[in-house]
């Protein structure tokens, strides 16, 4: 796992025609700005702000993640009602689609990353490529199913937006932007790539009616964590499949940030938190750690003494 300094890593200028009329992202941006720019100015703290126009024109949702000390913050959009952004108009979006991470950049600049949650449809970017993550520093636009969404940074060192949709939107460009290559399989049974290194392993121990008695172990690698290993009863999951009733489809994302790990709960049901400890929706995992999930299942998180190469 990499550690770049500076954040993301290098990332390449997306093409950005400028010529608003073949835009369709451009003309949903001015046929909402006046809602559009009434949430992004009532929040002027360090973030972004998510808005979802659905596929009638409706301005559907919106929140705004606000940046904690630490410079790191998730969001989980989905058509699950406990989302953090709930995309219900649209039965082709997952339950709990999409995961939405931010940065502080080492200027102030906010640094944003979409990772689709082994989603059916997936996501699709400005140019109408479907990915599985996609990557910004600073303003980031996608599809998801028949929703348009905005990624709007907020705070004080981002350009303050005038009173003229056009002239907001010109100010985005150029976005730099990387979408991400198809990930290896994510199933733990699938062999890892060839430069990939082995970073911990997982231990899950269950005991329950539904499940019965049940311990296994998986190895993680690097190009896993980066993209996400999830955990959950669905067979998209990287460890699923699991028959235990309070555990949520997708309820755990385990993703490296940089040369840390993170623990994300996906708006799940019933909860993670830490063995004897609090619950939690995002915890870097510093150490050796016991994640309980859902009061029904234990992951064990054990880091390698001395990284292995595949």
């Amino acid at each position: 796992m990499p550690h770049d300094p500076k954040g993301e890593g290098p990332l390449p200028r997306a093409p950005f025609s400028g010529d608003l009329a073949n835009e369709p992202f451009a003309a949903v941006f001015r046929k909402q700005f006046a809602a559009l720019k009434s949430a992004w100015t009532a929040n002027p703290h360090e973030g972004v702000l998510i808005a979802a126009v659905d596929g009638n024109g409706l301005f559907d949702a919106h929140a705004h993640l606000r940046l904690p000390q630490s410079g790191i913050a998730h969001l989980i959009l989905g058509r699950h009602e406990r989302c953090d952004v709930v995309l219900s108009r649209d039965t082709d979006v997952s339950l709990r689609h999409l995961l939405v991470r931010a940065t502080r950049g080492p200027h102030g600049q906010i640094h944003l990353r979409a990772i689709d949650l082994r989603s059916r449809v997936g996501l699709l970017s400005e140019d109408g490529r479907r990915c599985e993550a996609i990557a910004s520093r600073g303003a980031l636009f996608l599809q998801v199913g028949s929703y348009v969404l905005f990624l709007l940074p907020t705070g004080p060192s981002v350009r303050p937006w005038t009173h003229d949709a056009d002239e907001t939107w010109r100010s985005f460009a150029p976005r730099e932007q990387e979408i991400l290559p198809p990930p290896q399989p994510l199933k733990s049974r699938a062999a890892p790539g060839p430069s990939a290194m082995k970073l911990a392993t997982i231990t899950i121990q269950s005991s329950s009616p539904q499940a019965g008695d049940l311990t296994s172990t998986h190895a993680v690698w690097s190009d896993q964590l980066e993209r996400g290993i999830l955990v959950g009863r669905d067979d998209r999951c990287s460890h699923g499949g699991l028959e235990e009733g309070n555990l949520s489809r997708v309820h755990l994302v385990l993703l490296s940030v940089d040369d840390e790990v993170w623990a994300i709960d996906t708006a799940s049901t019933n909860g993670t938190k830490l063995y004897n400890g609090p619950p939690f929706r995002q915890l870097r995992l510093s150490g050796e750690a016991q994640l309980v999930l859902a009061d029904a299942l234990m992951l064990r998180w054990q880091p390698a003494m001395l990284p292995v190469r595949a």
